[in-house]
């Protein structure tokens, strides 16, 4: 994985026409989250999709609390999202071969924002734009 690339999803969007994105961009500052800390600490694997992540082992309230405002503000814009449950996580291995995920370090994560980002899958991954950014609470 590219280091640009990784990244926590907190709600996966798809395509988006114009008109609700620019209700999206203007009207999701209305999420007052202050910011908060992850301890991701929990290696896997997913054989169905050959995907090596790191995750939390515990789960992180404001973390939760942030994904649950976000799919608010998206469900009162009828923007359409994926609702599975979430599973916060950084994908850090792509095609992998699998194997048994094998213990690290934890990594803190000072999260102070979250972004709206537009994906643009190429031939040696995806690259990401960057459309907004909203700062978390001090």
């Amino acid at each position: 994985m590219r280091a640009d690339t990784l990244h926590l999803t907190l709600s996966f969007l798809g395509d988006v026409p114009a008109a609700q994105l620019d209700v999206l961009l203007r009207d999701i500052q209305a999420i007052a989250i202050k910011r908060f800390e992850l301890n991701l600490d929990r290696p896997g694997y997913w054989p169905h999709n050959h995907i090596g992540w790191l995750g939390l082992s515990l789960p992180s309230a404001p973390l939760e609390a942030l994904v649950q405002a976000l799919r608010d503000q998206l469900g009162e814009r009828a923007i359409a999202f994926d609702n599975r449950p979430h599973t916060p996580h950084v994908t850090l291995l792509r095609k992998s071969q699998g194997g048994e995920a094998v213990t690290c370090l934890p990594v803190k994560w000072s999260v102070d924002e979250f972004v709206l980002v537009a994906s643009d899958p190429q031939a040696d991954g995806a690259h990401y734009a960057v459309l907004k950014r909203w700062p978390l609470a001090g």
